[in-house]
């Protein structure tokens, strides 16, 4: 968290200068064709992953069985474009990547692996999100902008975990259980963008979609609500705070299935270009 906090600070110093050579500012908040945003999220995850056979009992493992911490720093991309007055296409990313180690205190299975109490287990876990989302302006006044839309939501889930049992010094077995998905659902879309000065804004999205897709079932929502200070024309930094739900099962066959069900939430930071 340290060293992204620093990375930060140093990004958000250039644009300060930058600030001081660009005093002019130009009201584009509504205007503005392109907007590309760079940001961290320190965030509380409680997330637990269970990918299971038909001849083994459905287990669901959490983060603290897996030796991972509940806090965690993820970075994010977003690009916004405004290609007509009234329509605004958004493209986002956001990443979760986090590896543990522990002692396993029960048994448990994972993609048709048993993992016997006792063992060591080194687990890496990365979560990516991906979103596009086309909105309409349903609203405008000088200072409100309200849009609504929707669009699609990718989630990459991938999970490695192996577990090692020893007789003294000496490793007597090694076992691995993997497990991938990837889910392009489609989602709804609400957005506010709020002008308090030529300075300062606020910003508040929204998202929900339905997981019950083809062998997909379950759901998803996030809210993200920012402030954001535009240091001149071109550049801004914002505050906010993100909530992401996440509860998507696969059926990848008659006898196997994945699900992960996630919660994050935490403060954000950003840097924005708009030109």
């Amino acid at each position: 968290m340290r060293s992204s906090v620093t990375l930060l600070a140093g990004l958000f110093g250039l644009v300060s200068v930058a600030a001081l050579a660009e005093d002019d500012v130009a009201s584009r908040f509504f205007t503005a064709k392109h907007v590309i945003g760079i940001g961290a999220a320190h965030q509380e995850a409680d997330a637990a992953i269970r990918a299971s056979v038909a001849n083994l009992p459905e287990v669901e493992v959490d983060l603290d069985d897996l030796g991972m911490g509940d806090d965690y720093t993820s970075w994010s991309l977003e690009y916004r474009w405004r290609f007509a007055p009234k329509w605004m296409l958004s493209a986002m990313a956001y990443t979760f990547d986090e590896d543990g180690r522990r002692g396993v205190e029960r048994d448990f299975n994972f993609d048709g692996v048993v993992f016997k109490a006792g063992a060591s287990v080194d687990t890496e876990l990365s979560i990516d999100t991906y979103i596009v989302d086309v909105v309409y302006e349903v609203y405008q006044s000088e200072q409100l902008e309200i849009m609504l839309g929707g669009g699609l939501h990718a989630f990459d889930l991938e999970t490695s975990i192996t577990g090692r049992a020893f007789i003294g010094d000496i490793e007597r077995e090694r076992t691995t259980g993997t497990s991938e998905l990837l889910a392009p659902l489609p989602n709804l879309r609400a957005q506010a963008l709020y002008q308090i000065s030529d300075h300062w804004g606020a910003y508040i999205a929204a998202g929900w979609l339905s997981a019950s897709y083809e062998d997909f079932d379950g759901d998803f929502a996030y809210l993200h609500a920012r402030a954001g200070y535009w240091f001149n024309e071109h550049w801004a930094a914002s505050l906010g705070y993100q909530w992401v739900d996440i509860d998507l099962t696969q059926e990848k066959s008659r006898d196997r299935e994945t699900q992960l069900d996630a919660t994050f939430r935490g403060p954000t930071l950003q840097l924005l270009y708009r030109f």
